[in-house]
C-alpha cells in the first residue's frame, strides 16, 4: 500500500488506515483465543483471510478507514463463525 491518495501526516489518514489494519488483527487474536475457550466454533485462519482481503478491497475502493473497519469488522465475523460451522473451528 503505498499511500498514494492519503494524507501523509502523523495521524493522518494514512496511520488511521493501518491503525485499523492492526485492530482488527489483534481483535482476531483476541476472539480465537476467547471464542475458543468457549467452546464455540470461531475459524480463525479464514476470518483472518477474508478480513484481509476485504480491508485490501475496500480500502482500495473507498480510501475511508471507518468503513474500512466496519466491513473488516463485519466480514471477520460472518467469515469466521461461517466458516467455524463448517469446519473444525481452526485448530491447527
Amino acid at each position: 500500500m503505498t499511500g498514494q491518495n492519503f494524507d501523509m501526516a502523523m495521524g493522518g489518514q494514512y496511520s488511521l488506515t493501518l491503525a485499523v489494519l492492526v485492530i482488527l488483527t489483534f481483535l482476531i487474536i483476541f476472539a480465537k483465543r476467547w471464542l475458543s475457550e468457549e467452546g464455540v466454533a470461531f475459524n480463525w485462519i479464514f476470518a483472518a483471510i477474508g478480513t484481509g482481503l476485504a480491508y485490501l478491497i475496500t480500502i482500495s475502493l473507498t480510501c475511508s478507514y471507518k468503513l474500512t473497519f466496519v466491513i473488516g469488522l463485519a466480514t471477520m465475523i460472518v467469515v469466521g463463525f461461517g466458516a467455524g460451522y463448517f469446519t473444525d473451528g481452526g485448530e491447527y
